[in-house]
Parts: C-alpha cells; structure tokens; sequence
C-alpha cells in the first residue's frame, strides 16, 4: 500500500530547464505523458531570504504573502512600481537595483521570477538549479520548478490549491468555492487547539483517543459556540471538556465492515467514506482500488490482506487475528471490502468472530460488483420479458462448483451472476449445457466494471471460454448469462468501447423495449 501513498520523485527536479528539455526529447519519449503529480509542502519561511525578481504589479502581489509568512524579502528590479516602493519605504523589503545578478541568488532560500521578460526569467531559473535552490516563473510551467498554489486561509488552518500550473484558473475556482464552503469559525477553532495543544496532549495520552475527543469538536458544541461568535464560552467549553477527559470506555475499539463497492470511488457511500476518514487502520482486500484507498485518511495504518481466487496471502484466520490485535488496542478498525462485505466476502464469518471476541461492530453496505457491472454494461439484472429473477453464483474452485444446483442454475427467463474471474469457464459451459442451458444463451465477460479500463464481451454460452481466451480476460472480472446479457450490446453508455459496441455489434435479436407512462 506504501506505494499508493508516495508520490513519484522527479529526477530532473533540480535540472535546469535546458536540461530537463534534453531528457524529455530522449528515446521514447511521449509529449503527451502527463508530468508527475507535485510533492506538496508548506514552508516555514520566517527570516529566510527570499528573491523576487521583478519590480511591476506581478512581483507586488508575490512580495505580499511572503512578507505576510515572515520572509527575509529582496526584490530585485530596475524600478519599482507604487506598491513595492511604499513597501520599500517602510522598511518591509530590500531593493536589490538594476538587471538581474546570478549572485543575488547566493544565500537565498527561494527564488521567484516575476518579469515579463522571458530571457530574465530563464535565467533566473537556470542560475538557480544550478545552485539546487527552488525557483517558482511565474505562469511558465516549463521553466519553474516550484508552483505556488491558490491559497485560503482560515487562522493557522491554510487550504492550498495546485492544478501543477496545467488549470490556473480551475484552481481559483476551487479557492472561490472553498472560501464560500470554509467559514471563519475552522481558523478561530485551529487557533483555540494550538493554544491548547500541550494540554490536549497531556491529558490524552492515548492517540486514538486524543483523536476521538479532536473529532468531537468539529461539529460539536466548540464549533456550534464559535459559529455563533461566542469565543469566550467556546473556550470555556474547551477547557471544560479537557478536564473531563477520557470518558470511560473510550479506549474500546471498533470494527467497521465497509464495502468498498466495485472500484469507482463515486460508488462508495457517504458513510463508507467517512469510516475511510476517522479509521486508525484500514484492512483492505486486494482488489480495492487505489481511488477508493486515496478516499482514506493519510496517516492511517493501511494492511493489505491479499485475498484471491486460489492465492490466500492472508488467511482468513490471520485476518481474525489482525482484526483482533487492533480492535484491543483501542483502535477504530476498518475492513473494507471489494463490493458488499456480504456479498462472497465472508463478512458474516468476521463478525461472528468479532461477535464471539466481544468486539463492537457495524456494518456499512456497499454496492455489489454483479449490480455496478451490470449497470456499467448497459445490462438490466431483471426485465419483465426476459429475466423474473436474479441469482448470485460463486464457483471459485472445484468443491463449490460441485455444491451448485444446476437444474435450478440452467433454467430459462433469469439472469446468472456469476462471482468467478475467468476461472472454471469450461466447467460452468459443460455442466449448464448438459443441465438443458441453450448454446445460444447471451453472455457478458465485464472486466474492470465501473472502472475507467472497463472491457466488455458479448458472446454466448457455447463459446465463452473461447471468448475469454481470445480476449486475454483477467481478474476482477464478473460474468452476465441470460437473455438480458443481449441488451447492453445496445444499451452499453459507459467507457471507451461502448460507441463502437452499439455501431459495430448490433443486438443478434431484436428486443422490444416497454416504457410504462404511468410510473
């Protein structure tokens, strides 16, 4: 899982441009590869000089959040507009006159270049990577090496905003909704909480606790006070509720099973997402995809418990015991599942361990992989013509393939969902075939359903196998048998290759769709 959390490092991060241009012509390049996501940071730049370069309206509004951080400012120009010349007079900035100068970059701790001239700014640039010193251009992607994001604060409680100089204004757009989202009640909240933070900590030793009782305030009666601009008896209201401290049983821990749907991270519930928010640790399936994890908390502790079809890296009974060993340490526990814990992922065995371990639990639903990959194929599970009921199947190995009733599972007008991968096509072929299944029976092998590489293939019983062979299947896939399968050669909307299924592969059959006015 570390690798979901760590942003890749840039090798060319302190190359010069000229340099860095060499390297993105090299052998094999792509010019239209995205760059790296940004690393980002919040510096500390208290009595650190910082150059700015440039002495117009540009440089003005750059100088003034630095000065405003406690910076060392030295603005270097020809001139100096109205603004930056009142800032002179005061005493706030340092006026470094004349042409740029490599060595005004020698003891500085940031540079940033705001001329309208482009040769000064490249060479600002280029003095500074040759020196390892951060460089922000303004509005020149390719030259800075440092972006300054889009930025609303509230108190100590800063919000920054970055598209990577791709979306500058898409970025003040998020600002503009998060100023209107953000009152100023969170800042004055931050600030009680910095005043009282070796306090807080004293007194709740416990982190999971200190934790709880932090989550407590926000919304609670501290923020319902602040709201209300009653700060005295906020503050009140804070220290009261630090010297009542830990209430009893608070060091219990919790299990919450959380399904994590079929891998779009807009499928997860709300309340999916919040136990993602407040978990101290996340045990999560393989097949959880990397979106979803990014939906969580960044300093829980995430566990990956591999779980496939015939590849148990984590048994269930080591699974057992992790859920215990964390849930008695006073955590708040997550198992999240791929799809619906309660669906073939074995959530009810975990809570009857919970349960017998005397560990409170909950459970969150989450959204099925057979409904999401229907529903992402065009695939109605049900229709008055075709499909009167729905059946979940599993056939993972040879004893539960054994275990099905196939007279049942080979009937007519239903749809079979079948939890499998690609595995075991030929047996589930073979024995719906002799069990009186038609060859001719519509099928659809959903690879990645609801993802953004989502396949879909349509074929028919008698040549399934065949068709996942061919197509190079792989897991998480689900397989649709029944009538209904047909309909989302029509009906497909979702991912790159639903236009070309409906104007290449067009129903085998034609089906007639009712519409009923009177719903």
């Amino acid at each position: 899982m570390e690798g979901a959390r760590r942003l890749p490092v840039a090798a060319d991060a302190l190359l010069s441009p000229s340099e860095a241009k060499v390297g993105a012509r090299g052998e094999g390049a792509n010019a239209a590869e995205a760059p790296p996501p940004l690393y980002p940071l919040f510096l500390n730049l208290a009595g650190r000089p910082v150059l700015v370069v440039g002495g117009g309206e540009v440089a003005a509004r750059k100088v003034l959040p630095l000065i405003e951080c406690g910076a060392d400012v030295r603005v270097g120009a020809p001139e100096l507009n109205e603004a930056l010349k009142k800032l002179k007079t005061e005493g706030r900035i340092t006026h470094l006159e004349g042409e740029f100068q490599p060595h005004w970059l020698d003891d500085v701790f940031l540079a940033i270049a705001a001329t309208d001239v482009v040769e000064v700014n490249r060479a600002v640039a280029d003095e500074g990577a040759a020196r390892r010193l951060w460089v922000n251009v303004v509005d020149d992607t390719e030259l800075t090496r440092v972006q300054v994001p889009a930025v609303v604060r509230r108190g100590p409680l800063t919000v920054a905003i970055s598209s990577g100089g791709a979306a500058p204004v898409l970025a003040r757009q998020l600002r503009e909704k998060i100023e209107q989202s953000v009152d100023e009640s969170f800042g004055q909240l931050a600030e009680l909480l910095r005043i009282f933070r070796s306090r807080i900590r004293a007194r709740f030793s416990h982190v999971p606790s200190r934790r709880k009782f932090m989550e407590t305030l926000w919304p609670g009666e501290v923020g319902e006070l602040l709201r209300a601009s009653r700060l005295d008896s906020a503050r009140a209201c804070l220290i009261e509720l630090i010297e009542a401290g830990e209430p009893e049983g608070s060091r219990e821990g919790f299990v919450s099973l959380v399904g994590a749907g079929p891998g779009d991270p807009g499928l997860l519930t709300l309340k999916g997402h919040r136990r993602l928010q407040e978990a101290d640790v996340i045990l999560h399936d393989r097949l959880v995809s990397r979106e979803v994890l990014e939906l969580a908390r960044r300093d829980a502790q995430f566990i990956e418990v591999a779980k496939e079809a015939g590849t148990h890296h984590t048994t269930q009974e080591g699974i057992h015991a992790l859920l215990l060993e964390h849930a008695r340490q006073g955590k708040r526990v997550v198992r999240l599942k791929g799809g619906d814990p309660f669906i073939f992922g074995r959530g009810g065995e975990e809570l009857e361990f919970l349960r017998a371990h005397g560990i409170p639990y909950e459970v969150v639903p989450g959204i099925t992989a057979a409904l999401a990959c229907a529903a992402h194929a065009g695939i109605p599970l049900t229709h008055r013509d075709h499909a009167q009921s729905v059946r979940f199947v599993t056939a993972h190995c040879r004893n539960s393939i054994d275990a099905l009733d196939w007279c049942a599972l080979a009937q007519e007008k239903q749809t079979l969902a079948v939890y499998m991968g690609v595995s075991g096509l030929d047996t589930l072929r073979e024995r719906l075939l002799a069990h009186g299944r038609a060859a001719s029976t519509p099928a659809a092998l959903i690879e990645n359903g609801s993802r953004a590489e989502q396949r879909v293939f349509h074929c028919d019983l008698a040549s399934l196998p065949e068709t996942a062979k061919r197509e190079a299947v792989k897991s998480p896939a689900l397989l649709i048998l029944g009538e209904v399968a047909a309909l989302g050669r029509a009906l497909a909307w979702f991912g790159k290759h639903a236009a070309a299924l409906t104007a290449l592969e067009p129903a085998k059959s034609t089906v007639l769709l009712r519409i009923d006015m009177r719903a």
